[in-house]
């Protein structure tokens, strides 16, 4: 799966969401691997808070990682959330 490219370049997340994607209620940081959108849903939302974070929320990765980075990031990021359905046999 290309998502788990992403897992690589969410150490620098993993500072306020948890090596598991739990979040971190004490900083302020979400549950990434639950279904609560806070601040908008889908791939180009997870795009757009990872480019320009959360003012006094989340910093902005702008300039800190490139395009192909922040694309397997953010599909890591969704996966966390979004677990395929197991294959029926």
């Amino acid at each position: 799966m290309r998502a788990q490219l992403g897992k690589a370049k969410f150490g620098v997340c993993a500072a306020c969401h948890g090596v598991d994607g739990k979040g971190n209620q004490a900083l302020g940081a979400p549950n990434l691997t639950d279904d609560i959108w806070l601040h908008g849903w889908g791939e180009k939302a997870v795009i757009e808070m990872i480019n320009n974070g959360k003012l006094n929320e989340m910093p902005a990765q702008t300039g800190l990682l490139t395009e192909p980075q922040i694309h397997v990031l953010t599909g890591y990021i969704w996966g966390l959330s979004n677990k395929a359905a197991p294959a029926k046999p």
